[in-house]
């Protein structure tokens, strides 16, 4: 049996991370240049980042273009949405879901990204999926595969790898299918095992985690993870999240996929919900990302 080569995760950012602040002293390109200022290499969008979404303008799409040419940054992931409820209504049917699947696809192919975060219908705060998930996501599979695009469903918490959709209904329909074209967005969230510093989190069950060894049965269906993290210290530690543990697995199986930091800490909800707090919210936000960036690049390496 042959030694299986190292990986070499590609280190990146999700826009998500600076959502408080977009729109308001941050536009998409202040979001390039700190992106590019930290290193990354590639970036996560959102659909709802997309001006006049579904249907970009040439300008807007020839404008998103020059951003990653002046900035360097390879798109990774394009975060939508397959929703079997329109505005939450009543339940809309295989062919109609497909749609909208399918315009996805095409603008993720447009806008140069292989990896979708596509989030399915969720009957809990587990993220159990809404029966019937199957059938219109096997009926997807040919257009992804037309549009070369492959959709992945985010597992963070307080959904854990081994819950059982995660491991016997999404792992059973891949193998049954053999589809290359969905898999998992495996976030970093499932692996913390203690409430940060600052936040009300008392819902999370934090003895019941994803443990770093769990990782590897779903490496294979895996090609961009969200590195969540929630507070970097002043020595550029995650230290809710077993960092280390988790990407060395990775690096060690082969794994050479995107790694997308994505904030969620206490400074996003401080910009959101007090406009007293917004002016240190906007400096800690980038500068938090920052520090993510720098801890990622001592443990890769690069």
């Amino acid at each position: 049996m042959s030694e299986i080569k190292k990986g070499q995760p590609k280190r990146g950012i999700s826009v998500y991370s600076y959502q408080a602040l977009l729109g308001k002293t941050m536009t998409l390109e202040d979001a390039f240049l700190e992106m590019y200022d930290t290193g990354a290499t590639c970036f996560e969008l959102l659909t709802s980042y997309i001006e006049n979404y579904p249907n970009p303008s040439t300008r807007w799409i020839d404008r998103y273009w020059r951003l990653c040419e002046k900035y360097n940054l390879e798109p990774a992931e394009l975060g939508h949405w397959a929703e079997n409820h329109l505005h939450r209504g009543p339940a809309m049917s295989d062919e109609e879901v497909v749609e909208e699947l399918k315009q996805d696809f095409r603008l993720a192919n447009l806008l140069g990204f292989k990896s979708l975060r596509t989030k399915i219908s969720c009957l809990n705060e587990i993220c159990d999926p809404e029966p019937g998930w199957q059938s219109y996501i096997e009926k997807a599979l040919p257009y992804a595969e037309k549009y070369d695009v492959r959709m992945q469903n985010e597992v963070h918490l307080p959904t854990t790898l081994h819950t059982p959709h995660i491991r016997d209904e999404y792992m059973a329909f891949i193998q049954r299918t053999g589809t290359k074209h969905f898999g998992f967005n495996i976030d970093f969230g499932t692996f913390q095992f203690k409430p940060t510093e600052g936040m009300t989190q008392s819902i999370w069950n934090f003895d019941d985690v994803s443990k770093p060894e769990e990782i590897v049965e779903f490496l294979p269906y895996s090609w961009t993870c969200h590195a969540k993290f929630t507070h970097m210290d002043e020595n550029f530690e995650e230290t809710t999240i077993p960092y280390r543990e988790v990407i060395q697995l990775m690096i060690d199986n082969g794994w050479s996929g995107n790694l997308v930091s994505e904030y969620e800490g206490p400074y996003v909800f401080k910009a959101m919900d007090s406009p007293a707090d917004f002016g240190i919210a906007s400096v800690q936000i980038p500068d938090q990302v920052r520090r993510h960036q720098i801890m990622l690049r001592s443990i890769l390496g690069y």
